[in-house]
């Protein structure tokens, strides 16, 4: 049995509630990471929006303890990509460029023979904080090992991978802002 056929057997998925989340670009050193914050129902509202195309994101959970109101996830070891039932965290990382005139969250292959993937964009650029909206075909689930749904959170998409895949004219801005 292959890792890729053991990884696809071990780990599940469950839907979430998509307006307990928010994914957004969050500004570090030259560049953007990824960072997506869960919201602990009747807890402490952890963030707040403001504006369309793009939608600013105010992390309001950076001004107090968020311990046990918000859940933040700003990882590889926080979330991953799954797409067609199979997890794909140890073959993709995620990335944010730039490319005109908005940030793109952006699936990239440890292996450059494989396609990148496109999975949101910010509709625009502004300072700050900044919503992205995922791509039609993808959504955010949770993990699943050995019946327990864990924190880990999947940006998730049923299709193939030859449908997700795009060119390479989405390049890396600079080596800052992708995921390790």
């Amino acid at each position: 049995m292959s890792i890729s056929q053991v990884r696809a057997s071990s780990f599940g998925e469950q839907e979430v509630n998509r307006e307990r989340f928010v994914v957004m670009a969050s500004p570090y050193r030259h560049g953007h990471n990824l960072v997506i914050v869960e919201q602990i129902p009747g807890q402490k509202q952890c963030w707040s929006e403001t504006g369309t195309s793009p939608t600013v994101v105010e992390p309001l959970f950076l001004n107090f303890d968020f311990t046990n109101a918000c859940k933040r996830h700003s990882d590889s070891n926080n979330y991953s990509i799954r797409f067609n039932g199979q997890d794909y965290g140890m073959d993709y990382l995620t990335d944010i460029v730039e490319q005109d005139g908005e940030l793109h969250l952006i699936g990239v292959p440890r292996d450059n023979t494989k396609p990148q993937i496109h999975l949101g964009r910010t509709h625009g650029l502004s300072s700050g904080s900044l919503k992205i909206t995922l791509d039609p075909k993808w959504r955010l689930t949770k993990r699943i090992y050995g019946g327990n749904t864990t924190d880990h959170v999947y940006l998730s998409s049923n299709s193939e991978l030859s449908e997700q895949s795009v060119s390479r004219v989405v390049q890396p801005a600079n080596n800052y802002s992708r995921q390790q």
